[in-house]
């Protein structure tokens, strides 16, 4: 009996012992804050949104190895011929999702942005230090107060000049705090022709675009229907036909006439400043300066909320590690190292601001502070019909620049065109 003890004492030792060496090494392996630190890939989808790769290892990439030695980061350019039922079935659906407001109804429908308010609230993250109008805005996708984004930087949007093409005919430069009126008034001065060669005085991008920056609502949530037949629409259609009908003012393209051609005075456009960096670097560049972005005369340097932020991916398997990683991008050093860039940081710090454009070459001399006077507004009411709506708008454009109908007749028309298409959506 005393042996069988002896030995039943012994073995119980030496199972406690094993028992605490094991324990041991978990606490090793599994640091307190009960994260893994085992070496992580968190891919990141790019859609839509012009995101180079040298910006994304510098802006994202390279500091979260940094500050998160276990976590590797990815860009996943999506194929033109996947769509997100193909990403899912394949099981390549990416853990983040890189992409500008206005795109996020493109993920909430299919239930893959998550709601981050949870975690949000989890993390402590301070959400008055964002502009609130950013954060208002990005609010508004949920129906119930959901978060599906969490913005990284501004889009910088401006009036981009030659001002070759003002010295050749005498024109003084435009101004910061420049309105339509005044930019339509620049362009007609500015479209000529001198010997063989056509100057174009101004073009901008597409319809719906440019209507984005004007805060022109799309849809009536009460009604569920399309709203296109405001004054305000008209307005604005009859203020875009007034700029392609200017004479001598039909331009080839916006971007080749602007950065390659150098023939076109002024282009109204978002985020042009890594394309003029590269033709900056190969000593292609127009000899091109910016102003704000064109104002209307009732909200002088108010634009439209319009940022490029991370989206959670509902499928992602590391849902934790890539919040933080989210988390991390907001903050003051990853936002001033953005607006070296040339992005405008989201958060409301000066100092994150201090040394904006400072990396790129081609801002030396340049008036930058015109990307920074802007203020956001909140935007109109989104809706998940945006999509629908903004073709419609497209195509009406096009055939009331060809004369095809008025102005009130081709709103009507636009707007029963996408009442049509939304009740169809709908079924």
């Amino acid at each position: 009996m005393k042996g069988r003890n002896v030995i039943a004492l012994a073995c119980a030792a030496t199972l406690l012992m094993t028992s605490a060496c094991n324990s041991a090494n978990r606490t090793q392996q599994t640091p307190t804050d009960g994260e893994s630190k085992e070496p992580i890939k968190l891919t990141v989808l790019q859609y839509l949104l012009n995101v180079t790769d040298e910006d994304f290892s510098k802006l994202i990439a390279e500091p979260v190895k940094e500050k998160f030695p276990n976590i590797t980061m990815e860009l996943v350019r999506k194929p033109a011929n996947q769509s997100f039922e193909d990403m899912l079935t394949a099981g390549t659906f990416p853990d983040l999702m890189l992409q500008a407001n206005f795109d996020i109804y493109k993920y909430t429908p299919l239930g893959l942005a998550e709601d981050l308010n949870a975690l949000v609230k989890k993390n402590n993250i301070d959400l008055t230090k964002f502009d609130p109008s950013i954060i208002q805005t990005l609010k508004s996708y949920g129906a119930g107060g959901e978060l599906y984004m969490l913005p990284l930087y501004s889009n910088p949007a401006a009036l981009y000049y030659n001002k070759d093409i003002f010295d050749r005919f005498g024109v003084p430069y435009p101004k910061d705090g420049i309105t339509w009126e005044e930019t339509i008034n620049l362009a007609r001065q500015l479209s000529k022709t001198d010997g063989a060669q056509p100057y174009y005085g101004l073009d901008l991008i597409a319809a719906p675009r440019i209507s984005a920056s004007l805060l022109l609502p799309l849809f009536d949530s009460k009604t569920g229907k399309a709203s296109l037949t405001s004054d305000s629409w008209k307005s604005y259609f009859e203020m875009y036909k007034s700029i392609k009908d200017i004479p001598g003012n039909q331009t080839k393209g916006i971007f080749n006439d602007f950065e390659k051609n150098k023939n076109l005075a002024m282009m109204v456009a978002y985020n042009r400043l890594n394309q003029l960096e590269e033709l900056n670097k190969s000593g292609t560049a127009p000899n091109w300066d910016i102003v704000t972005f064109p104002s209307r005369k009732e909200a002088p340097l108010v634009k439209e909320t319009d940022v490029s932020g991370l989206l959670l991916s509902t499928k992602s398997q590391h849902k934790k590690e890539a919040f933080k990683v989210m988390a991390f991008l907001t903050e003051k050093e990853s936002q001033a190292r953005m607006a070296r860039r040339g992005l405008i940081p989201v958060i409301q710090d000066p100092e994150a601001t201090k040394d904006f454009g400072a990396d790129l070459a081609s801002l030396k001399g340049k008036n930058v502070q015109a990307l920074l006077k802007m203020k956001s507004s909140p935007n109109p009411q989104p809706t998940e019909y945006e999509e629908i709506i903004k073709d419609v708008i497209n195509k009406s454009m096009n055939d009331y620049l060809k004369g095809k109908s008025d102005t009130n007749t081709i709103l009507r028309q636009a707007e029963d065109e996408a009442n049509k298409r939304i009740a169809e959506a709908k079924r």
